[in-house]
C-alpha cells in the first residue's frame, strides 16, 4: 500500500472506477484482492495528486495575474 495519505473522497472515487473496471470486465476476475487493493490506492493517490495540482495552478495563475495588474501603469 501506499505511504501517502489519500483522502477519503478520492478513495471512493478510485474504488468505484476499479468496481466498474471489473464490472465491465476490463479486469481479470483473476486479480487478488492485495492486487485490487493496490490498484484503488493508486488510483486514489493519482485522483488526489491531479486535484492538488490543479488548485497549485490555479493560486500561481492567480499571482502572477496579480502582480502583472500591479506592475501595468
Amino acid at each position: 500500500m501506499m505511504d501517502v495519505e489519500v483522502n477519503e473522497f478520492y478513495k471512493r472515487e478510485a474504488k468505484r472506477e476499479v468496481d466498474f473496471l471489473f464490472d465491465k470486465g476490463f479486469l481479470s476476475d483473476d486479480l487478488s484482492r492485495e492486487s485490487i487493493d493496490w490498484l484503488e490506492d493508486y488510483l486514489g493517490f493519482l485522483f488526489q495528486s491531479k486535484c492538488d495540482i490543479a488548485v497549485k495552478a490555479a493560486l500561481l495563475s492567480k499571482k502572477v495575474r496579480d502582480l502583472d495588474a500591479r506592475n501595468k501603469p
